[in-house]
């Protein structure tokens, strides 16, 4: 009987956490998030030690990030017409 009694008293812990864990970090107002200042380190391009700081607000980090992957979906959605072009302007291959 002990065994089955510290088995329900483990599954309902192991419950309770896994719902613990389920719930979002924070219950802030999302406009107060907004305004909230986050500084990231960047890589500098063509450095292994050179680093950049970068600090916005979190709005501005999810309007850079939108920005960032419309120009990816751009660049890879373009359509290449002339993929035999010649140097003095001629196409055809």
């Amino acid at each position: 009987m002990n065994a089955k009694a510290a088995f329900a008293v483990s599954a309902a812990a192991l419950v309770t956490a896994a719902a613990v864990m389920a719930q979002p970090a924070g219950s802030r107002d999302p406009a107060v998030d907004a305004n909230r200042k986050i500084c990231r380190g960047m890589s500098d391009v063509g450095s292994r030690l050179s680093r950049s700081r970068a600090c916005h607000t979190a709005a501005e980090w999810a309007e850079l990030r939108r920005q960032t992957k419309q120009n990816v979906d751009h660049i890879q959605n373009a359509r290449v017409f002339n993929v035999c072009m010649h140097p003095d302007g001629a196409t055809g291959c």
